[in-house]
């Protein structure tokens, strides 16, 4: 590769190991307290907004600049220690947690008296940030006592809790969320991990090589792959022309395929994040390619896109039958008709099978499989079935009987005959519920994570493999703090984050994040709750309120209401999500 002084930043990155200990380039990752930097080219994150103490500043306002600056973890959260007395700085353990407040609260608990002021600062923990950026949802109350002295120089901070506190609107204002792209065991999809990084640096694209090359998170440790070899270094440089360059050492030993796994995800994790091409990916200085190409872009790796929409007709059950849409009309599929009782589907998108829960009143529930078009088998029987959900590679169906047990069924030689095995869910005995029962189980795509209501409150849990490569749930994360015990329904969006459907009238629709950092309210008007089933293809939204089967074009700016599915008015029709 010719190297010039064209090059405007250049970065060496420590390999997986050093990175998983905590070494990161470029400081900006929340959640340390001293981040080193591994190569004197790399430019510090832009600190010219934040505040800076003044002589005469109000104790309460030098208090809440503080929290301000406290944003800013370079050299071991200098600016917020400008803030502090020269003891308390001294004093201070910055690294020990950082906690994100809804808002921060500041009363004093009596007049200044003399040269001194305490303050409680009390508010509700939202979340929690990790190492490289990983956000826990959290929801517990928030009450400490700080104290400020009056100095020659003005207000100080003389006494205060050890760990980092940050307001909401100040922690979104200096950090934004970006996916890393890891792979499923298949190596068929890229499955994200999203990290907060501070976003006022000049290009977001070396911390994003640094944490992919770092590994997953923890979590997802047990459920995921990496093209990226244990003990690899790596050279990311931006050169004159704009071309982003990574040069990767130890990875001689790669297949031609598994190169052009490690290509998408750096293609992937760099595109989605805005950090424009052409890239140039490199093995010590050469193509990573027989052919000699270095330039790599979204079409070279296109089979790999983690948002692909699937161009399958919208199919929903009506009247107990299912129905594919066909402009404006509504299909009777053939095979599916006979006996009305359809309660919930999903098809999948690899090969079209259906499957389908089936029963009347208070009966025995059946699961069906079958084709499109076919006659479906009863695989298997319970009191009571979930919605089944298909992974994406169309190898696993998953459905919950009788609210407790968790089947997955695979397929078992030719036609549509399947094998049964129950999911280890020892997990949800830790949750702080009585009695827990799963309404819900949804999966992503990638066959990585579920979705889950458990009592009316939204879970995500990673699907990870034991030694013996069976399935097993991992511990369950409450991601839906603002949904509450509301939620009735929920599928996986294209884009990763989750459509929740709720018995709440203010605010029946939410979508809400993986990582539970963020949920936001879908518009409710001509919507009467509750919301009892959802579904998503694309841009477009569908949901099963009390009266009809509604959509909603999240895309179109315009787009206000939902209105009722052409083809269906007039029915109250369930959506089938196709996965």
């Amino acid at each position: 590769m010719r190297r010039t002084d064209a090059v405007r930043q250049v970065v060496a990155l420590l390999g997986t190991a050093a990175l998983a200990g905590g070494l990161v380039a470029c400081t900006t990752l929340p959640g340390e307290s001293t981040p080193e930097a591994v190569s004197s080219y790399v430019s510090a994150p832009d600190a010219s907004n934040l505040p800076t103490p003044s002589e005469e500043q109000p104790p309460d306002l030098l208090l809440r600049d503080f929290y301000l600056a406290s944003t800013y973890q370079a050299n071991n959260r200098q600016a917020a220690k400008e803030f502090l007395t020269a003891s308390a700085a001294d004093g201070w353990e910055d690294s020990t947690s950082t906690l994100i407040l809804d808002r921060l609260d500041l009363n004093a608990t009596g007049g200044v008296s003399g040269d001194e002021v305490t303050y409680v600062v009390r508010g509700t923990v939202v979340g929690r940030l990790g190492s490289g950026g990983v956000y826990q949802p959290e929801n517990s109350p928030y009450e400490e006592e700080v104290t400020l002295e009056r100095g020659d120089t003005g207000w100080r901070l003389s006494d205060l809790p050890d760990g980092v506190v940050l307001d909401r609107s100040d922690f979104v204002g200096a950090y934004q969320a970006h996916d890393l792209y890891y792979l499923d065991p298949t190596k068929r999809f890229l499955v994200p991990d999203r990290r907060w990084i501070y976003n006022r640096q000049e290009n977001i694209g070396f911390s994003l090589v640094s944490l992919l090359a770092g590994g997953p998170r923890n979590q997802l440790q047990n459920a995921v792959e990496t093209a990226f070899p244990s003990g690899n270094g790596i050279q990311a440089a931006v050169e004159e022309d704009g071309t982003f360059t990574v040069d990767v050492t130890g990875i001689t030993d790669l297949s031609v395929d598994d190169r052009e796994v490690l290509a998408a995800q750096l293609v992937w994790t760099l595109a989605k994040s805005d950090v424009r091409g052409p890239y140039r990916i490199l093995a010590d200085g050469m193509s990573i390619t027989d052919d000699g190409r270095e330039e790599w872009t979204l079409s070279d790796v296109s089979d790999f896109d983690p948002e692909a929409t699937v161009d399958e007709p919208l199919r929903a059950l009506r009247d107990g039958a299912l129905v594919e849409v066909d402009g404006d009309s509504g299909v009777t599929l053939p095979g599916w008709t006979s006996s009305g009782e359809l309660e919930s589907a999903a098809t999948c998108r690899t090969d079209g099978r259906i499957a389908a829960v089936s029963g009347r009143g208070d009966g025995e529930r059946s699961l069906l499989v079958g084709d499109v078009g076919g006659d479906p088998v009863t695989v298997m029987s319970a009191r009571s079935l979930s919605r089944p959900s298909w992974s994406g590679d169309s190898q696993s169906l998953y459905v919950v009987a009788d609210g407790r047990r968790v089947h997955r069924l695979v397929p078992s030689g030719s036609g549509i005959q399947m094998d049964e095995s129950t999911v280890d869910t020892s997990s949800l005995d830790s949750l702080d519920i009585n009695d827990p029962r799963i309404s819900v189980f949804t999966v992503s795509r990638d066959g990585t994570r579920t979705a889950m209501l458990i009592n009316g409150r939204l879970f995500v849990a990673v699907l990870q493999h034991d030694e013996d490569g069976e399935i097993v749930l991992g511990t369950p994360m409450e991601v839906g703090q603002r949904v509450g015990d509301t939620a009735l329904s929920v599928d996986w969006r294209e884009d990763g984050t989750l459509l929740v459907g709720t018995r709440a009238n203010d605010a029946p629709v939410w979508v809400v994040t993986v990582d539970g950092s963020e949920a936001t309210p879908l518009s409710s008007r001509n919507i009467t709750a509750p919301v009892v089933a959802v579904g998503s293809a694309g841009r477009i939204q569908y949901i099963l309120d009390s009266r009809a089967m509604l959509q909603l074009d999240v895309g179109d700016s315009e787009a206000r209401f939902w209105r009722e599915v052409p083809a269906l008015q007039g029915a109250r029709a369930v959506p089938v999500p196709t996965k």
